[in-house]
């Protein structure tokens, strides 16, 4: 249904790609939030349609993983935006409130809200001066929350004395401040101190749990392992699997609440909010929370999270700005700009981000923030080894032509990862009427394969057996010469590191985080995305230096890409991101 769109998406990707570290601006900022509010308001209008679409795709999930992630988000936007249309029809018509009233009252809200986060700002920058003296500085910081509210729903209710009014909107505010104060009693933590010798508890949520295995999967499981390992409790919070599912996370020491999903392909389903989130931490109680990627979960309970001061830390795995080019129709032509303003709403109210690819620093949601770190990232150095190579491994997935070099692509076949890009390559690579540069093998699934192996699954030179996984992988890239990657929607696909570490030479786009662990001429080769004419030119590169880039390939991997090290960071990062939060609160 999509392919014919893909021309349009490539473009939308390009465009993204030479702006996406754009600096804040904010006009731009608020064209985007305008267009957030209008897909919002619209998503509301249409709300059970969207519901109808959500419980279908839930039924029929070959429809395919395109649609599924704008059709929740939408619907998450509907529930938001239809809410707050609901109290504005019900003030105006009901309670007698103007809209230009209304409209007065959240400008003053806006103006508080922003005169205390400046304070705040400047109060952690010379917390040394605050002891000395600026009480008055303290007392507008610690009053973002307690005194904008009462002056904002002050000014908002329709009595004639301002006395009055200020008296029930101190009654209002202090009523949900009693309400998020009992319900932060039943589902947190505390504070941690690491010196008290007690555990950390940990919880942890996202799309990526067994039964679904991907890159994003292995850092969650291996964070279980080393939190586990060093006497700390995890929970985890998903809708995929069970516990007889191989590699769940009760098989590593958490415990885990299951909640309603959304099956977008098999053994993938997107976790919806619902009560079941609730539930688990008030039985858990977490010290801190971590969202392993921007999901629908996490566009939708960060700021509920925010609101009872729980500490929260995202990790981002994939360029969801990037990602947000492939949305299908004419919504996706301004989805990169409503991802834009979700993100520039929302990252703020995180306490800290994990970030894949550094670079992301530079883009405006994160601008000023006081807690972002770079996440090293890693692999099983032991399963993926050089030692697996198999020459009858090679002479099969060659096609008989084990002599010619094997470039192996590795990963999910959809649309949003640029697959595509892979038939263009083995036409320019092998041109009818010149030897053949090199033989591919094709692994994995998705909504492209059928597609691309109806274009080049007859010839000699492709081999696509489809899924590939455990030992007979590993004996895959350990028998290939060269990783080939176009995905560029990614901050870093786990499968670069792992034949790094098969001992095997890379070719990737020069763009997100592929460049921090691809060295140009000693481990691998780099191309300009998205150009498939540079592409081979990488290849032919590296094919005459490949007994010298596989031997620096394991080389880089043993000394970077461990994942003892990955885990201890996130470990130490939760420590501070506890500290950090421990001393604002004091």
């Amino acid at each position: 249904m999509w392919q014919g769109s893909m021309g349009r998406m490539e473009e939308r990707l390009r465009k993204e790609m030479a702006t996406t570290t754009k600096p804040f601006d904010v006009w731009f900022s608020l064209r985007c939030l305008g267009l957030m509010t209008f897909f919002g308001c619209m998503s509301a209008i249409f709300y059970p349609v969207l519901w109808i679409g959500v419980i279908v795709l839930s039924l029929v999930p070959q429809i395919g993983q395109l649609y599924a992630p704008p059709l929740v988000i939408l619907t998450a936007f509907g529930t938001v935006y239809g809410l707050l249309m609901i109290a504005i029809y019900y003030l105006n018509t009901r309670v007698g409130i103007s809209l230009l009233h209304m409209a007065c009252s959240v400008s003053l809200a806006c103006l508080g809200l922003f005169g205390a986060t400046m304070a705040e700002k400047m109060l952690a920058e010379n917390r040394q001066a605050e002891k000395n003296g600026k009480v008055m500085l303290r007392i507008v910081a610690q009053g973002r929350y307690t005194v904008t509210p009462i002056l904002a729903l002050g000014s908002l209710l329709p009595l004639t004395s301002w006395i009055s009014a200020l008296c029930v909107a101190s009654v209002c505010v202090f009523a949900v401040k009693s309400v998020r104060w009992l319900l932060l009693f039943h589902c947190w933590g505390g504070h941690f101190d690491s010196k008290s010798g007690k555990p950390m508890k940990v919880l942890l949520t996202g799309d990526s749990f067994p039964p679904k295995l991907d890159g994003v999967q292995n850092f969650a499981r291996n964070t279980i392992q080393a939190l586990v390992r060093d006497g700390h409790k995890v929970h985890v919070f998903c809708s995929n699997g069970s516990p007889e599912t191989p590699f769940a996370p009760e098989n590593y020491g958490a415990t885990v609440t299951r909640g309603p999903g959304v099956e977008i392909q098999p053994k993938h389903k997107i976790t919806l909010p619902s009560p079941h989130f609730l539930a688990a931490l008030m039985h858990f109680k977490p010290h801190i929370i971590q969202f392993f990627d921007f999901t629908p979960m996490a566009f939708f309970m960060v700021a509920f999270l925010w609101w009872l001061g729980l500490p929260v830390v995202i990790s981002h795995h994939s360029r969801i700005d990037l990602y947000a080019t492939y949305v299908p129709g004419f919504i996706g032509d301004y989805s990169p700009q409503v991802m834009r303003a979700a993100c520039e709403v929302v990252f703020p109210l995180v306490t800290g981000h994990l970030l894949i690819d550094g670079n992301q620093r530079d883009q405006s949601w994160f601008a000023g923030h006081s807690n972002i770190r770079f996440w090293s990232t890693g692999c099983d150095l032991d399963f993926f080894h050089p030692s697996k190579k198999d020459s009858k491994v090679r002479e099969i997935y060659s096609n008989g032509r084990p002599d010619l070099p094997l470039v192996v692509f590795v990963g999910r076949m959809s649309p949003e990862k640029q697959v595509d890009k892979i038939a263009d390559l083995v036409k320019e690579a092998n041109p009818p009427g010149e030897p053949e540069l090199c033989r591919f093998a094709i692994i994995g699934h998705g909504d492209s394969w059928k597609s691309i192996h109806e274009e080049i699954g007859h010839r000699p030179d492709v081999n696509m057996p489809g899924v590939v996984t455990g030992e007979k992988l590993a004996a895959l890239v350990a028998s290939s010469d060269i990783f080939f990657s176009p995905t560029v929607t990614g901050t870093l696909d786990l499968v670069f590191i792992e034949s790094q570490a098969a001992g095997i030479a890379v070719v990737g786009p020069r763009a997100v985080a592929v460049p921090l662990v691809v060295e140009e001429g000693v481990n691998g080769c780099l191309y300009t995305p998205l150009d498939m004419k540079d592409a081979k030119r990488a290849i032919k590169d590296v094919i005459p230096q490949l007994d010298k880039m596989k031997v620096e390939a394991r080389k880089n991997a043993e000394a970077n890409f461990k994942w003892s090290k990955s885990s201890d960071e996130a470990i130490q990062f939760y420590k501070d991101v506890l500290q950090y939060t421990a001393n604002v609160a004091t």
